[in-house]
């Protein structure tokens, strides 16, 4: 019994050492803060002027992609390096690669930072 609890005790702090920076944050807020403006809170951007990202390409391909065009700005769209850290960025694009007609793989924050 005692070297299951020592596991159980290692077992949460290890947890509680390295605590996920994607907690607590609501990438659905986040974008409608910082995004839904130009793209619209239905995702459908503004036709000729701003993309839709509701069955975007880019949005559904590589969540790598979606966080360069956020790090480094692309046509109109500004960066948003210094605006928003890099756990704020995997929060926006999980949610808007997974929200209306979207699907992806999750990015962690550790990737938008290398990148």
């Amino acid at each position: 019994m005692s070297r299951l609890c020592l596991l159980l005790n290692a077992t949460f702090l290890a947890a509680c050492a390295s605590p996920d920076p994607l907690a607590g944050l609501d990438g659905q807020r986040l974008f409608f803060d910082n995004c839904a403006e130009c793209h619209q809170v239905n995702g459908r951007g503004i036709p000729n002027v701003y993309p839709a990202l509701d069955g975007n390409e880019t949005v559904t391909g590589s969540g790598a992609d979606v966080a360069l065009v956020l790090i480094i700005g692309r046509g109109e769209m500004p960066s948003f390096r210094g605006a928003l850290n890099s756990a704020e960025m995997a929060a926006i694009i999980n949610y808007v690669r997974n929200a209306w007609n979207n699907t992806g793989a999750p990015i962690s924050a550790a990737e938008v930072e290398a990148l």
